[in-house]
This record gives C-alpha cells, sequence and structure tokens, in this order.
C-alpha cells in the first residue's frame, strides 16, 4: 500500500508538471515594416540628413507635422545610396521606445533636410519619396501592421527630378 501510494503520488506530480511536453515555445512576433527605398537621379549637393519619417495621422496642415504625430523615424540613409533596403526593427533612430507598434498609418515619406542641426521645423525638412498603395501616386499610401504582424513591401520611390508634393509647411 505504500508503494502504491508513492507510485501515485509520483504520477500526479509528472502528469501536473509536464504541461505540453516538449512542445516549443510559442515564437515572439515583432511587429513592424519594411521595404526598400530606390533613389532615382543625382543627389542634391545641399542635404545633411535623409530618414524615413512615418505619421499617425495624415500631414493635411504645418501643424500635423509635430512630435506627437511621429511614429517612427528611420536611422540615417547614406548620402548618394542609389537602393535602401530597411526594416523598423533593426532600423530606428531613437533606440528607446523604437518599436512601431500594429496600427494604421497615414503617411510614410523619405524626407531630408539641409539644415546643419537636426530639428523638428518643418521647413527645414521636404519629402523626397512618399509611399503609395498599389501603384496610386495621387494620395499618399495608408501603413497598415496588423496585431503581431510584419508588412513588406513599403517600397518608396524617391525621384530627385520629379519630387513629390510637398506637404503644407515645406520649402521645396
Amino acid at each position: 500500500m505504500k508503494y502504491l501510494l508513492l507510485a501515485l503520488i509520483a504520477f500526479i506530480t509528472i502528469i501536473s508538471g509536464c504541461g505540453k511536453g516538449i512542445e516549443p515555445e510559442p515564437e515572439e512576433v515583432s511587429e513592424g515594416f519594411g521595404g526598400t527605398v530606390y533613389f532615382i537621379g543625382e543627389w542634391p549637393d545641399s542635404i545633411t540628413r535623409t530618414h524615413i519619417v512615418v505619421f499617425k495621422s495624415p500631414l493635411l496642415s504645418e501643424a500635423d507635422f509635430n512630435a506627437f504625430n511621429l511614429a517612427y523615424v528611420s536611422t540615417e540613409i547614406p548620402y548618394g545610396t542609389a537602393q535602401f533596403n530597411y526594416s523598423s526593427l533593426d532600423s530606428s533612430l531613437f533606440p528607446i521606445n523604437s518599436k512601431i507598434s500594429s496600427g494604421t498609418y497615414y503617411y510614410v515619406s523619405v524626407a531630408q533636410q539641409k539644415t546643419v542641426n537636426l530639428t523638428l521645423n518643418r521647413s527645414d525638412w521636404f519629402v523626397a519619396g512618399v509611399y503609395y498603395n498599389q501603384g496610386d501616386t495621387l494620395i499618399p499610401g495608408t501603413l497598415v501592421i496588423p496585431e503581431g504582424g510584419f508588412t513588406g513591401n513599403v517600397n518608396i520611390y524617391s525621384d530627385f527630378n520629379n519630387p513629390p508634393p510637398q506637404p503644407p509647411g515645406g520649402n521645396e
């Protein structure tokens, strides 16, 4: 009887401690987006920095260009680059709180600056390329990042000979 009781306790311990056996832990999925920026034409000599910039809301007025509306800023794209592959998972300018989360974003662009100091003044920046959905080059595309998912092929064409329309408040 004593051995039967010990065997029963051992059996219950094994069963309750097993969980899902040797099943692997669920893979952590990182939310984000990525793609390629294609630069067409000669880079202007006056460029001091170039970044991929994502805004939460459309840029309908100069006031929409602000730090609270910014969702993501990439690391600097090297001057003179012809093609730049990127992923928000590893190319954020701000390492703290650098992950862009699931949601809908209304303005994705390549923004350039000509001033020496990095600023958030709208007049210091101009848009060199805009992300468009499905080839529609009239209205900036909407970036949708699903919960727990990654959105690829967020490709942007930056044509220095034919720049896109500038959002309100720009100089170019």
